[in-house]
């Protein structure tokens, strides 16, 4: 199974309206004060390397993420156009990032899910339709997270704590995390490996929980435990800008791969923050190479990072 990996892109459309004293307003000052704004160049570097990731030929296409800046309906516009190439062409799943349903109005008219339900909604693959079928909803409704995907001996586990809030923490809803672990040991109980998808980091790149305060899970202990008890073959996150794995720690030496794809938009003179995506060979539940694409400024063409991204 070869799986293609991107997030956090950030498509940027401000829009000053009646909501501008909203949530909205400090995302506003945080890009164009804090200069947050010329940290990313979707509108270029995404079709960059939408082009670069189609030689791959990859068996799925994840996105884990934070497509918009503002959650504004102009950015899932864009977003959809410049992801087309790569989701019209394969089997693909898309889960949000925070800034997806960065307002309280974005998450209750389920915006994201008007331009992308068709990757979020869970289901089988049918070849015949090429398209996700017997989802969980019908495209463009709320999706009651987590789904699982399937595709011939992989199932994917899309999850989603993300909510509207003042601080770019993400929590579970409740029995959510109990859900997709009774999700994940039917699909081992089938023979199928397991792939498992959120946005926010489960842990550092040391291994250690990811409770960085304002920015993590805050329920990010009962994740880790879930995911002790009923280990996936691999984990893909996106939220923090800059790229890593690390190696959850099982009894008996074993360990579940869990990769931090940065941001495929970046402008950054450092290789594990400028712009980059994953593509994973997964078989028989095992990594077998993990290859990360990079761009550095001032390039014109994606290649390879120069580590090989092996056992933390």
């Amino acid at each position: 199974m070869r799986i293609v990996h991107m997030t956090d892109v950030h498509f940027l459309r401000p829009t000053w309206d009646r909501g501008v004293l909203s949530k909205r307003a400090l995302g506003l000052v945080n890009l164009y004060v804090a200069g947050r704004k010329d940290y990313f160049d979707a509108a270029s570097l995404v079709q960059q390397a939408v082009g670069d990731a189609l030689q791959w030929q990859a068996d799925l296409f994840v996105m884990t993420g934070d497509v918009t800046a503002l959650s504004g309906a102009s950015e899932f516009e864009e977003a959809r156009e410049s992801f087309s190439p790569l989701l019209e062409s394969m089997p693909s799943v898309v889960i949000p990032g925070n800034h997806d349903v960065y307002t309280r109005g974005a998450h209750r008219s389920a915006r994201m899910e008007k331009w992308f339900g068709a990757f979020m909604s869970g289901g089988v693959w049918s070849e015949e339709s090429r398209s996700w079928e017997g989802g969980a909803c019908s495209p463009g409704e709320p999706v009651p997270w987590p789904v699982r995907f399937t595709l011939g001996d992989t199932d994917v586990i899309a999850t989603n704590p993300c909510r509207p809030s003042l601080r770019s923490t993400g929590r579970f809803s409740d029995g959510a995390i109990d859900r997709a672990e009774a999700l994940v040991t039917e699909s081992v109980a089938r023979g199928q490996q397991v792939v498992y998808l959120l946005h926010y980091p489960p842990v550092w790149k040391n291994g250690s929980p990811y409770d960085r305060p304002g920015h993590c899970l805050e329920d990010v202990h009962d994740l880790v435990g879930s995911l002790e008890r009923r280990p996936p073959s691999l984990v893909l996150h996106g939220h923090k800008h800059e790229a890593w794995r690390a190696d959850l720690p099982l009894p008996g030496g074993a360990s579940v791969p869990i990769f931090n794809c940065g941001t495929t938009s970046a402008i950054s003179p450092m290789d594990d923050r400028t712009a980059g995506y994953f593509v994973y060979e997964l078989e028989g539940g095992e990594i077998t190479q993990a290859r990360r694409r990079i761009l550095r400024p001032g390039k014109t063409s994606f290649e390879d990072h120069p580590s090989t991204f092996g056992r933390a």
